[in-house]
């Protein structure tokens, strides 16, 4: 891959800022809609769908490339105009596809980010088009690409002057029939390998079905995706496009509060369902950090206890540590927009606890690894006591 020029690794990885929400850095972006915009009814009702789950980004196919020349095509520039007018009017960008230098010129000058299909991967022409606007552009996989054939792809869009490419991994074809396609997280780990530039996955397009969109969508943002494309409908059952791969709202917005805890359980955050901005609302939302805090902090003095009993009557308190996960957690507070010194006094509250457990556990001696995580299975210790 020696012609990697500007798409390969660099010594940080890119975060784009899309009018404010930022992809590729530590949030997991939501982008939804349907497969194909219908009418502006249909567009206004998945927008506020998109918006209350927490996501970003509302999609919606005017210009469609379809297998049979009989199928739905879209609606066209009518479309965009359904598609722009539901995104912006719920706070969301607008995001569709083009598919050849007619349809680029349509939506330029309308929409947020522009997508380039898997069938158009290596349509170098459109690619180097794309390059030349500066909107950020969602580059799909194509059915049979490799890896090197991607990011090639991408190197083409960067070449021609746009920085902003967001790569997806939507699925390959392969000798696989109960689903659509086979969703290839190993090359997305690849190509997060290879590349700075970030790397969504859209579930829907690689299962072709929704009872397993729910599960993909969980594995790749635990697998590391940096954004999920997924397709959801107001009413699947009458969607004159994919509406078998097609979730429906609720089935969206279960997806979307599960998607919180795998996100959180691979030290990243999924903004997740958003009921309403009242004091109540609100109030709601704080109650389940609270708790997610809580559960957090137990598991650390989990730990804490593990390694007062590894530590047996040993020294105790270790200030040096403590000192390097003050300074370290102070960096990651101010990164993360939060106080260095609300943190600093939480954990010297957290280590002066975990001292008094450690001492406790070395006052009674030794216990053995396997005794005592036996102990643990049966219920025996009350390690969250506190």
């Amino acid at each position: 891959m020696k012609d990697l020029h500007l798409a390969g690794i660099k010594a940080s990885r890119t975060v784009l800022d899309l009018a404010g929400a930022t992809l590729g850095g530590r949030e997991v972006m939501l982008m939804g809609g349907p497969c194909a915009v219908e009418s502006a009814a249909q567009m206004y009702q998945a927008a506020q769908t998109v918006s209350e789950c927490g996501g970003k980004v509302l999609r919606g196919g005017v210009f469609k490339p379809r297998t049979s020349p009989y199928s739905f095509q879209g609606l066209g520039q009518q479309g965009i105009q359904y598609l722009v007018e539901a995104a912006h009017a719920h706070g969301l960008l607008a995001a569709t596809e083009v598919i050849d230098p007619e349809s680029l010129n349509l939506v330029a000058a309308e929409v947020d980010i522009i997508q380039i299909g898997a069938r158009n991967m290596q349509n170098f022409q459109l690619l180097k088009l794309a390059g030349k606007t500066d909107l950020p552009v969602i580059l799909k996989r194509g059915l049979a690409a490799t890896v090197e054939e991607w990011l090639m792809a991408a190197e083409y869009i960067l070449a021609s002057g746009n920085p902003r490419v967001i790569l997806c991994e939507r699925g390959i074809r392969t000798f696989e029939t109960t689903t659509r396609n086979t969703l290839d997280l190993g090359a997305m780990l690849v190509a997060k390998g290879l590349s700075h530039l970030p790397v969504i996955v859209d579930p829907s397009h690689a299962a072709g079905r929704t009872d397993i969109i729910p599960g993909l969508a969980k594995a790749a943002v635990a697998a590391g995706a940096d954004g999920l494309l997924i397709e959801m409908h107001p009413n699947p059952a009458e969607a004159k496009s994919d509406g078998p791969q097609s979730l429906t709202p609720e089935q969206f917005k279960l997806l979307a509060t599960e998607l919180v805890a795998v996100a959180h359980s691979v030290q990243r955050s999924f903004a997740g369902p958003v009921h309403g901005n009242t004091l109540a609302a609100l109030r709601a939302r704080i109650d389940i950090v609270d708790i997610a805090l809580v559960d957090l902090i137990a598991q650390r003095m989990q730990l804490v206890q593990h390694i007062g009993w590894a530590k047996g009557k040993g020294t105790i308190q270790d200030s040096a540590r403590e000192a390097s996960i003050i300074q370290r957690l102070r960096h990651a507070a101010q990164n993360m927009d939060c106080s260095p010194e609300l943190i600093e006094d939480l954990y010297s509250q957290i280590f002066a606890h975990s001292v008094q457990i450690q001492a406790e556990i070395g006052a009674k001696g030794p216990v053995s690894v396997s005794k005592t995580e036996d102990n643990v299975r049966k219920g025996e210790l009350n390690i969250c006591s506190a």
